[in-house]
């Protein structure tokens, strides 16, 4: 017997003179790991993005809410949402949308990537007319949900995972994505 297991048995036998018996299990004893979690970063996905459009002539401002892989209009804008996201509530919260906004006014230039509510500078649509914010999301929880536990486990100890790319290689231009194409992943400020 160990130390220790003799000392609870001494314990045990001092207690009012129950019976004492040996611990052999516990020599042979696994101890469970502890629960698998998400990574802290898994955002979720909503089916609506809520979306801010301040007109600059007239100061009006308009919420609508855009459903994902579909289109609406403000006056010249077309705003298409592909993507909205949330942080789970055990993060700091924020939104992320990608977001497709077309001026049918001539010359206006086109806005296509994502926009989040706590970090406005990321993603900015450049217009003299109207201002577009990403105010949050809403609607049911859609993909990207946190996969099944089992599956994020193997992909953090999956040894074939994707290289990042080294930092002093250039970045190249990406070419438009297609509405069936996946996402880019969310920017995320350091």
């Amino acid at each position: 017997m160990t130390r220790r297991m003799r000392a609870v048995a001494r314990a045990l036998s001092l207690m009012g003179g129950m019976a004492v018996v040996p611990f052999p299990a516990l020599a042979d004893t696994q101890w469970l790991a502890p629960p698998p979690m998400y990574p802290p970063d898994t955002w979720k996905g909503r089916s609506v993005a809520v979306v801010r459009i301040l007109d600059k002539l007239d100061a009006h401002v308009q919420v609508i809410n855009i459903p994902a892989g579909q289109d609406a209009t403000y006056k010249s804008l077309t705003l298409h949402a592909r993507a909205c996201l949330e942080r789970p509530p055990t993060l700091a919260a924020d939104t992320a949308a990608w977001l497709t906004v077309h001026d049918a006014h001539e010359g206006m230039a086109a806005f296509d990537g994502w926009m989040l509510t706590q970090e406005p500078a990321i993603g900015v649509f450049q217009n003299p007319l109207y201002d577009v914010q990403v105010v949050g999301c809403g609607g049911d929880d859609v993909a990207p949900v946190p996969p099944p536990l089992a599956v994020v486990q193997q992909q953090a100890t999956s040894p074939d995972a994707p290289v990042p790319a080294p930092a002093d290689q250039p970045a190249q231009a990406a070419p438009t994505p297609s509405p069936d194409a996946p996402l880019p992943p969310v920017p995320l400020s350091p």
